[in-house]
């Protein structure tokens, strides 16, 4: 308990000093004379139908490729969120999210809180910068109100391990130049601390596809089945993926160039620059160091394609004959096509994932392939409302599945109707 009120103070700390000094200071007091609002509140609900033909997932602590698993049907209240968006200034705004979803650890918990510095600029370049707690721009897809997706219920693989591992802490900035033709050249950079277990999900569960984000206090069960303990007896049962544990903070970097409405293309570099053998609390840090790309493209006749490509490796513990005792290599790709119809959007999505092991720990056999295929029509009413029918499968084949006397390639499915309020 304390530790969780310690990082909500640590959140208000970092906003309060600027909304005080924004209302007592006498030199903001005709701030909304000059037409800025106070709050802008959006948000989502989301419920849905669920039906899955499939492997017990992570939450039911088994190795399949969906969150929720087993051959089952139900209706579930699967996300609420609210978006408090504040503009302090002519430079400086505020974002806060706040959420509920399906099973998270903390039933109400932040998601992101940041401050955004945007002065006006009057020249072909411009500069900005973020502080705070958010997701760092490797998603093509997943740009809609909360990260959610306007072109599927499912977030791709890449998305879903972004969601649950790679929210940083710290800040952010970017210069940008546009050109006399309009393309717009962006090159940006941030250091950040709490991402220190980033990479643990991958390496022990695999890639997997759902669209839950993983929030401030949030912690995920690991696979008993590999007996992580017996090998790694200081390893705690749950992880938590907004730690720090080796007091040393990471960065990433990268470039973009895009021209609105037109293209989109973002190459980024990621180091969290863990040390692999230092262990706080149960928590081991993990080396992650990853490549990201991305691209998007609008087509004729609004259509849309969008694909999104990432390589990495992760590694712990300590290193024997040049051996460490966890290390993978991962990678995907997804490629993703959508067309736009007034009101209704049809989408679909085929991707690869993967990963590979090299390292001394016999107790994971982390090596697995897989593809999987989405499908997803909406139908949005009044702006407000939206309809979702989607499909997804996934064959996988993962070595570790032996460990529960499963066959080590599965194939698996997932059938949803969603009813999304956007406010």
């Amino acid at each position: 308990m304390n530790s969780l009120i310690s990082k909500y103070v640590g959140v208000l700390r970092f906003f309060c000093p600027w909304v005080i000094g924004l209302v007592s200071s006498d030199s903001h007091a005709d701030l909304f004379d000059a037409d800025f609002s106070a709050f802008n509140l959006n948000g989502l609900l989301d419920l849905r139908y669920q039906y899955s033909d499939s492997q017990p997932g992570e939450i039911e602590n088994g190795l399949g490729k969906f969150r929720d698993g087993g051959n089952n049907s139900r209706f579930l209240a699967n996300e609420a969120a609210l978006v408090l968006q504040t503009r302090l200034d002519w430079d400086w705004s505020s974002t806060l999210t706040l959420k509920y979803a399906d099973h998270q650890h903390t039933p109400v918990d932040l998601s992101e809180a940041f401050l955004v510095y945007r002065p006006v600029s009057t020249s072909a370049w411009q500069f900005g910068t973020r502080l705070g707690m958010f997701i760092p721009p490797v998603s093509m897809e997943n740009i809609g109100t909360a990260w959610t997706s306007p072109y599927s219920l499912t977030s791709s693989a890449i998305n879903t391990w972004v969601g649950e591992e790679l929210k940083v802490f710290g800040a952010e900035a970017h210069i940008r130049f546009q050109t006399e033709g309009g393309d717009r050249l962006k090159w940006f950079a941030a250091g950040y601390a709490n991402n220190d277990t980033a990479g643990v999900l991958l390496a022990w569960r695999g890639w997997s596809l759902h669209d839950y984000e993983a929030t401030l206090n949030d912690q995920f069960v690991l696979p008993e089945s590999l007996g992580i303990q017996t090998h790694l007896p200081l390893q705690a049962s749950v992880t938590k993926p907004f730690v720090e544990v080796d007091g040393r903070p990471g960065y990433y970097s990268g470039v973009s160039i895009d021209r609105p409405e037109a293209y989109n293309f973002r190459v980024l570099y990621y180091d969290n620059l863990g040390n692999p053998t230092a262990l706080e609390n149960g928590q081991y840090s993990w080396r992650t160091q990853f490549w990201s790309l991305g691209l998007q493209v609008h087509l004729p006749w609004e259509w849309i394609f969008i694909s999104q490509g990432m390589s990495g490796q992760t590694r712990m513990g300590e290193r024997i004959q040049g051996l460490f005792a966890v290390d993978n290599g991962f990678w995907s790709a997804s490629f993703l096509i959508s067309k736009k119809m007034g009101n209704q959007r049809f989408s679909i999505r085929h991707e690869y994932f993967a990963t590979d092991e090299n390292d001394f720990l016999p107790l994971d056999q982390n090596e697995e392939r897989g593809h999987a295929l989405t499908i997803n029509y909406n139908l949005t009413l009044a702006q407000r409302h939206q309809i979702n029918f989607e499909f997804t499968h996934i064959d996988s084949d993962r070595q570790s599945r032996v460990n529960l006397d499963q066959q080590t390639r599965q194939e698996e499915n997932l059938w949803q109707i969603a009813y999304r309020l956007f406010f």
